[in-house]
This record gives C-alpha cells, sequence and structure tokens, in this order.
C-alpha cells in the first residue's frame, strides 16, 4: 500500500480521520461518522502514527515535528499516546493499535485506507450517492431541495436583519476576555490509581494561584473537572467555556522527586503555546507541591502577561486599550529593572489611567514604580513624584483593598515612609494571602535587615529562591543575600552572591552596580583582600565619586544592633581606601542659580540666592549669639543632630515652588516661626555634595523669610569638626 499522503482522509476501523478541518470521527450506528474529541498535540501525533502505518517512529520525531522549536519532556508525549489510547482502544480487544517500543517509539497496527473526498463544487455534484457509498463507509446526508430553498431563504433573512440593526450583528459573539484559562484535571502517570489525588490537589491550588493573578479571567473548577477522563478537542473547550487558553498537566512521583509537566495550548487554534518542567524533591510532600505550585505560577502568569501583551500588539498596534496597555508595562516589568524599561512602562500606565481613570490596575502599577525609583535612588526625585505615589496607592486601595497589585504598592510605600512595623505587618499580609507571591518575601527580608536582624532575610530570599527559581527578579534575591551576609559579618558569602547578582544583571542601573561593588570592596577588605578592596573601590568610585564613610547609616535608628551592624561595614570601606567625608570649602566652580535640583547628589555651589552660606567654624558662635532655628532634612540620619534641630523628613525635596510641599512647608515654619519672616534659620543638609540643605534653603527664600543661612558643609561637616549632637524626634508635617 501507498504510504498516505498527509492531506487525504484516513480510514481506520471505525474510525476517520482529517487533518484537512474535521479532525477525527468515529462510525455510528446509523453509518454516519461522528466527532470524537480529541486534542491537537494528541491528533498531530496521530496524524504521524497514521501516514507511517506499521513503522517505528521515534519518540525524537514525534516530538520534534509535533512541538518544533520547543523543548519539552518526553512525558508530554506520554500524555498525548495516553489519550489516543483511551479513544482509540475503547471496545476493543487485545493489545492497543498504538504499540509501544520501550526506549525507542511507537507504530501504529492495523490497515489504514486512503479516502481522496471531492474538493471542487463540480466533483460533488458529479458524485452519486451510490459512488460514495461504494468508495466507503462514509456517507453524504441527503439535502430535500425544499430544504435547500427554506434554508436560503432564512440565510438572507438573516443577514438582512443583520445589515440593517448592528447591534444583533455583534451582540452573538462577545469577545473572550483577555488572560482567561481553564486549568484542566491533570494526569497521574505514576500507575497508581491511589495517587491521583495529588494530581487531584496541584489542579485545584493551581486554579486558585492563576485566579489571582491580576484581571485573570479562571474557570472554577468544577466546570473544568467535566472534562476529565473525555477526549475533548481544546477548541471545543474554548468555545464551550469562553476561554482563550487551555492548561493541561501531569503528575508523576519519581522516588523522592515530584514531576510535573504543564503545557498551555491556544483554545482557539490549538497551538502550543509554552510547555515546562517542574522538579522538585519531596523530603515533605506538602511543602515540595507549594514550592512546584509557587513555581508553575509565576512562570504561567509571565507566559500569559508576555502574550496577551504581543496580541494587542499584533491586533491593535496603533489603538491599545487600557487593558492591553497594563499588560505590556506588565511585560516589561517582567524582565530585569532597568532606567529605560521603568520609564517605559511608568508612560504606558499613565496612558492606561488616561482611557480608564479608574483603573486599579494601573494605578498601582505606576505607583510601584515610582516607588521603585525611589528604592533604587535612596530618595525621591520631587515632591510630584512622592505625592503621585501616595496619591496612586491609596486610590487603587480604595478601589480594591485586596488585590494583589494594590497591596503590593502599599506594601513597598511602607517601606519607603520608615514605618517598619507597619510594614512588617504588611508584608507579613501579603505572604498569608498571596503564598506564592513574593512580594511580601521581599518586603520582610528588608525590614529585617534595617531593623537588625539580616538572618531572617537571608532565609526568606533563599525560599523565593526556591519559589521563583526563574524570576526576572532573581539577581535581587542574590544581591539581598550577599548584603545580609556582609551585615552579619560573612564575607565570603557576602561575595560570592554579590558577584553572582551582577552578573545575573548586566543591565542594572548604575547606583545598583556601584553600590554592589562597594559593598564587594568592604567585604574583601575586612578578609584582607587589600588589592581585590582598592580594585572594587576604584570601579565602584569610577562610576560614582559621591560616597563618603561617614555617608552611610541604618535605615532605623532606633535599632542598636543594625547601628553595630553598619559601623562594621563603614570599617570595612575605610580599610579600602574610601575617603572619610566630603571637603566643606571644596570650590566645583558651579555657576549658583535658584532651582530646586530633582538629582539632589552632586558638586554644590559655593552660594545660594536670597540665602547666605554659613561654615563649621562660625555656627557654633552664630547659634550662641542669634539663636535661629535650625531645620534638618535627616539625610544619613543616626537618630542625633546639630543641638536644638528640627527635623523635617524630606523637607529637601525637589519639585516646584507651588507644591504640596511648599504648602505644607508655609505652614509649618509659620507654627516654628510664630510668621516672623525676619527670623534667622539654618538649612541643614548632608555634606558639600548634596543639593538637600540647599533646596530647603531655597523654598525657605521663596516663602518670603530674609535671613535665610545654608550651611553647606551638613551635618556631616558638624561630626567630623567634633562638635556636640543631641538626640532628635523628627517633626510630623
Amino acid at each position: 500500500m501507498d504510504t498516505p499522503a498527509a492531506t487525504d482522509t484516513l480510514l481506520f476501523g471505525p474510525f476517520r480521520f482529517d487533518r484537512s478541518g474535521r479532525g477525527l470521527a468515529r462510525l455510528d450506528d446509523s453509518g454516519l461518522y461522528q466527532p470524537v474529541n480529541v486534542g491537537s498535540r494528541a491528533l498531530d501525533v496521530l496524524a504521524a502514527l497514521l501516514t507511517r502505518r506499521g513503522e517505528l517512529v521515534s519518540k525524537s520525531e514525534l516530538m520534534s515535528g509535533v512541538w518544533p522549536g520547543t523543548t519539552v519532556d518526553e512525558h508530554n508525549l506520554a500524555v498525548q499516546i495516553s489519550s489516543l489510547r483511551r479513544v482509540l482502544d475503547e471496545g476493543r480487544s487485545g493489545p492497543s493499535c498504538i504499540q509501544t517500543v520501550a526506549g525507542r517509539g511507537y507504530r501504529f497496527l492495523g490497515s489504514v485506507e486512503r479516502f481522496q473526498e471531492p474538493r471542487s463544487s463540480r466533483e460533488i455534484a458529479s458524485t452519486s450517492e451510490a459512488g460514495a457509498v461504494a468508495a466507503g463507509p462514509m456517507r453524504q446526508p441527503r439535502w430535500p431541495w425544499r430544504w435547500i430553498i427554506a434554508t436560503s431563504a432564512g440565510i438572507i433573512i438573516v443577514l438582512a436583519i443583520m445589515a440593517f440593526w448592528p447591534d444583533a450583528r455583534w451582540a452573538s459573539k462577545p469577545e473572550t476576555p483577555r488572560l482567561s484559562i481553564v486549568v484542566l484535571p491533570f494526569q497521574n502517570l505514576s500507575g497508581d490509581r491511589t495517587e491521583d489525588y495529588l494530581a487531584d490537589s496541584i489542579t485545584d491550588d493551581l486554579t486558585t494561584d492563576l485566579s489571582r493573578i491580576p484581571e485573570a479571567f479562571v474557570v472554577a473548577r468544577e466546570s473544568a473537572y467535566s472534562y476529565q477522563g473525555h477526549a475533548t478537542d481544546v477548541r471545543r473547550i474554548g468555545q464551550e467555556l469562553g476561554v482563550r487558553y487551555v492548561l493541561e498537566g501531569s503528575v508523576r512521583k519519581l522516588g523522592a522527586v515530584l514531576r510535573v509537566n504543564v503545557q498551555l495550548i491556544s483554545a482557539e487554534n490549538g497551538l502550543h503555546l509554552w510547555a515546562d518542567r517542574f522538579d522538585e524533591e519531596l523530603r515533605d510532600l506538602a511543602d515540595g507541591q507549594q514550592r512546584v505550585l509557587a513555581r508553575m505560577r509565576g512562570a504561567l502568569g509571565i507566559s500569559l502577561v508576555d502574550i496577551e501583551r504581543a496580541r494587542s500588539q499584533h491586533e491593535r498596534p496603533g489603538n491599545p486599550d487600557a487593558v492591553d496597555l497594563v499588560l505590556r508595562a506588565r511585560s516589561l516589568r517582567n524582565q530585569p529593572v532597568t532606567p529605560a524599561r521603568t520609564a517605559e512602562a511608568l508612560a504606558l500606565y499613565e496612558r492606561a489611567l488616561l482611557l480608564d481613570p479608574g483603573s486599579h490596575l494601573a494605578m498601582a502599577g505606576a505607583a510601584y514604580l515610582l516607588i521603585d525609583e525611589y528604592m533604587d535612588l535612596g530618595y525621591w526625585v520631587s515632591s510630584e513624584t512622592k505625592e503621585r505615589a501616595e496619591e496612586l496607592t491609596a486610590r487603587a486601595l480604595e478601589i480594591a483593598p485586596m488585590a494583589e497589585d494594590a497591596l503590593r504598592a502599599n506594601v513597598y510605600l511602607l517601606r519607603t515612609q520608615g514605618r517598619w512595623r507597619d510594614a512588617i505587618a504588611a508584608a507579613h499580609r501579603m505572604i498569608e494571602m498571596f503564598p506564592n507571591v513574593q512580594t511580601g518575601y521581599v518586603i520582610l527580608g528588608l525590614c529585617e535587615t534595617f531593623t537588625g536582624n539580616p538572618a531572617a532575610e537571608i532565609a526568606l530570599n533563599e525560599t523565593l529562591l526556591r519559589l521563583s527559581p526563574r524570576s526576572p527578579h532573581v539577581f535581587n534575591f542574590h544581591r539581598r543575600i550577599g548584603v545580609a551576609s556582609l551585615m552579619l559579618g560573612r564575607d565570603e558569602d557576602a561575595i560570592t552572591f554579590l558577584e553572582r547578582s551582577l552578573a545575573l544583571h548586566p543591565d542594572a542601573s548604575v547606583n545598583f552596580r556601584q553600590s554592589t561593588i562597594r559593598q564587594m570592596a568592604a567585604a574583601h577588605a575586612r578578609l584582607g583582600h587589600d588589592e581585590l578592596a582598592r580594585r572594587a573601590l576604584a570601579e565602584a568610585n569610577r562610576l560614582w565619586p559621591f560616597d563618603t564613610v561617614r555617608g552611610h547609616s541604618p535605615l532605623d535608628p532606633g535599632s542598636a544592633v543594625a547601628a553595630e551592624q553598619i559601623r562594621a561595614y563603614q570599617d570595612g570601606l575605610r580599610r579600602a581606601g574610601l575617603r572619610d567625608h566630603a571637603d566643606e570649602d571644596a570650590d566645583f566652580s558651579i555657576q549658583p542659580d535658584s532651582t530646586l535640583r530633582s538629582n539632589r547628589i552632586g558638586y554644590t555651589p559655593t552660594t545660594t540666592p536670597g540665602a547666605s552660606t554659613i561654615r563649621s567654624a562660625d555656627l557654633p558662635v552664630f547659634i550662641a549669639e542669634r539663636r535661629p532655628l535650625i531645620i534638618d532634612v535627616l539625610t544619613f540620619f543616626w537618630g542625633r543632630s546639630i543641638p536644638g534641630a528640627i527635623g523635617l523628613k524630606n523637607g529637601g525635596i525637589a519639585g516646584t515652588f507651588s507644591d504640596g510641599v511648599q504648602d505644607r512647608l508655609k505652614r509649618k515654619m509659620a507654627e516654628l516661626t510664630g510668621g516672623d519672616l525676619s527670623k534667622p534659620i539654618v538649612a541643614v543638609g548632608w555634606n558639600s555634595e548634596r543639593f538637600d540643605g540647599r533646596n530647603l534653603a531655597l523654598r525657605l527664600v521663596a516663602l518670603g523669610y530674609t535671613n535665610v543661612y545654608w550651611y553647606r558643609g551638613g551635618r556631616e561637616a558638624w561630626e567630623v569638626a567634633g562638635m556636640p549632637e543631641t538626640e532628635l524626634v523628627p517633626h510630623e508635617w
């Protein structure tokens, strides 16, 4: 027999297989073929076996033909073979029609006939009913001419109605929701029916996890289980359930390892979109299952968003809606952070808010990116940025108080505000609500280190590496383990993890790279690796020349343990050769102006329009004689300041002279001065390479105060001069 062509209709046993569109069908008792629901991948496997009937088809041939250009595990193939056997061997006595050749592949047993159906209308018209019966068991149904006329008239009427009634034309075909998916019951491939519960448990938990992805539409597990044990075409499932994606999978215990294979299929065309395998050692079954679920949820969530982003750019490249823009922004966030990606994602979120001002996803996404910029720089670039982040977070929480994205923005915002107890409580809540999401672990870890318990952060990030080994932020997990190790004096570990972090994120921002390399320099110095320490510090200073030993402080001044850890870090920097402080009197030849600097780090001019510059040598006498109001903006704050100073955190923030900070500063200064615009005021920042104190001085001048003094050397110069300091409690303002 000639090898059947792939485009033919193939007949075998009671089945008809047609790759041209009808798929697989079974002959019923009336002599008509009825469709059989089989997945698209299974049909591709069947086609390969039928066209080479009786021949051994290797596993590698099947996998490369069925999943072209995709790396999948052999168990994916086993799942499809099992699905075919359930259908083809039903009611069959004897061995399966698909033979397994152990370790090599499969072959199809039995006879296969080819039936070439007529393709043109002329061929169809000339084919008699008797001829069709003679050619094989396939029958063409009879169409009485009266029925044809009636049907044609009905179609004409329907088309006429649709032409003149637009709403009717579209109402019957609603758009399938984005990120819509059904998780079909996973198959237990262990061969032990008592372990079916494991496959069911993973199906249920993954359904729950995916339902927490923002804007995801996940079919309830009860509906998904109605397909259990049935070979159903994913395209039919998509039509019946109204979803774009179908997730199939299998579970197998291999000794002490739990193996889960997953594949994502388009319910619209049956195309294979994504596949992966997850192996986890089963020291504890529940814990191992949880780790597998976290990894699947993360990988699949990222893939779904990226697929939908590509789809929206293809379907609506010039006219995206708000959801399209949110998905595109989220896809950028699924990649390692760079300033360019952050700026692009933020612009997408802002465009989405213009189209849909009530989108809590766009609000929370934009707020998170603004806060993340603060986390990278260590300060707010402007009052508008700070207030925008706070406003968007509050609005997102008001609209969706339990939404993952809104809670994520809020927990990050609490961290930037130094509200450690609130941030820790919010992080614990995130972990309880979303145990497979990294946010809670990340923030809880940061807070633990900042409050003097870096060992806890190491454990949390080790958990993240197990839960999310393919996260786009895995570089930061390594970085945070390195920093926490440094705080604990585990310098070898610190260097290992910090180096790994840099290798994983070659496009990191300048600030990320310089601070990471500087931390490595301190670790090398404390280990006695003097040459390595000097080289690392030289590279860090080349990237960012404004650092000083004194410019490192505990983020929680109330933690004595954290303060001691920072002092030990300062000692490592000092040994590596970092300068102790900036020169108070250095003249950088910078022309003075009245601009509020958003980049608060840089070389300052020696004077400020409308204010007088005062030096460390003159300030004690000035304080004694004039009793000025001293305002400290609390940069690198250890809990102490110039005696009598008042702490106004963020008083040196950039922005405009008509922004919210200026309004609040006006009210606070009126309270502190009693409305006396001639009251002497000293604006205190950090040092001569920071614009924070100068920004405050300019704001005070703009408010009309006539005796404003800028202490250019700042609190760093005060400390270097050995002047006394007293404890300071920041004011609320």
